[in-house]
């Protein structure tokens, strides 16, 4: 059986939908937990009338205010042994689950699968459909093990989870970051398998009141400094306690100096400006590089396009993305 977890909050014009595609599923062996965080519009009535047509789906109650709370509680009373995610603005394809589902039985060590999405935008955002092609590409594990530092390399309610993998991972956890990117990376160190399905089986819905949007534990430097923990973390475990950042503008400088506080020391930075000064610290030029006296490098560069530049110019050095180097703008 599948689990189907859907928190909600004021949802009245989205969450009829978003239920009946998981109603309309083709795969049906389903429990639908549908959790109301604290609604104040008519979505909870929604949800009872849609819940007497059909005894899969339960209601349930979160009086603590956060989406973290209510999935969390979603997911601890979950009976399935897979555990789906579902935005109550958001629209499955028929197939979802199944795919999903059919993907776990084809690898055995898999722990944790997503889907491409289908954008639908209410509003116009570059930065989200820059976001929506970038994550479509990222398909194997051994994609998202060298991109997890870029950023969130799948859209949420796409998520299909074992439940043996939340026994070893733990819930969601509450914080200034962005709960579901700070999921992944612990996710990500316990060396869980994640792979996506190579087909779009979710609309994911933009609109101006997405919590991506207006909440701060979305904004660019959480998702840095979250990501500075679990780059430390990395590093550490393989013995590295000093780095070269690539990357010499002011947001780089200030980002990258978040992992003195985790022990990691800053060697000194590259940039493509030769003899640019940068105070207190070393700044070579990108083309002195070598594995000798850069020996690794993480990359602050957040510049579209310029990932595959770098990937491409540092793999030409003989550097080896893992090992030697790390994408982590």
């Amino acid at each position: 059986m599948v689990t189907v977890v859907l928190p909600y909050f004021n949802a009245e014009k989205t969450i009829e939908q978003a239920v009946q595609s998981i109603i309309n599923q083709t795969y049906d062996k389903l429990e639908i937990l549908l959790i109301d965080n604290n609604s104040t519009d008519l979505g909870p009535e929604i949800c009872t009338k849609i819940a007497k047509s059909d005894n899969r789906i339960q209601l349930l109650n979160e009086s603590r205010q956060g989406v973290v709370y209510a999935a969390n509680q979603g997911i601890s009373k979950a009976k399935g042994a897979y555990i789906a995610r579902m935005d109550a603005d958001d629209i499955a394809h028929p197939e979802r689950i199944q795919i999903q589902r059919e993907q776990f039985r084809s690898d055995p060590k898999l722990d944790i699968s997503a889907t491409q999405v289908a954008y639908m935008s209410q509003t116009s955002s570059s930065a989200f459909e820059h976001f929506v092609a970038w994550s479509n590409q990222i398909l194997s594990h051994r994609d998202f093990l060298f991109n997890q530092f870029v950023e969130l390399p799948f859209v949420n309610p796409t998520l299909m989870v074992s439940r043996t993998t939340y026994e070893l991972v733990g819930l969601h956890r509450d914080g200034n970051f962005p709960e579901d990117y700070e999921w992944f990376l612990r996710a990500m160190y316990y060396d869980c398998k994640v792979a996506k399905v190579n087909r779009k089986l979710l609309d994911w819905v933009d609109h101006s009141h997405r919590l991506t949007r207006t909440d701060m534990r979305y904004h660019a430097d959480a998702f840095f400094q979250i990501k500075t923990e679990y780059l430390a973390k990395y590093l550490l475990r393989q013995n590295i306690n000093s780095v070269w950042i690539w990357g010499a503008g002011k947001l780089a400088i200030k980002r990258s100096k978040w992992l003195l506080d985790y022990g990691i020391a800053i060697s000194g930075y590259i940039d493509i400006k030769a003899g640019k000064k940068v105070s207190g610290a070393k700044c070579v030029h990108y083309e002195t590089l070598s594995r000798k006296d850069q020996p690794f490098i993480l990359s602050y560069v957040t510049n579209r396009g310029r990932r595959d530049d770098i990937r491409s110019f540092l793999d030409q050095r003989g550097y080896s993305e893992g090992l030697n180097y790390i994408i982590a703008g």
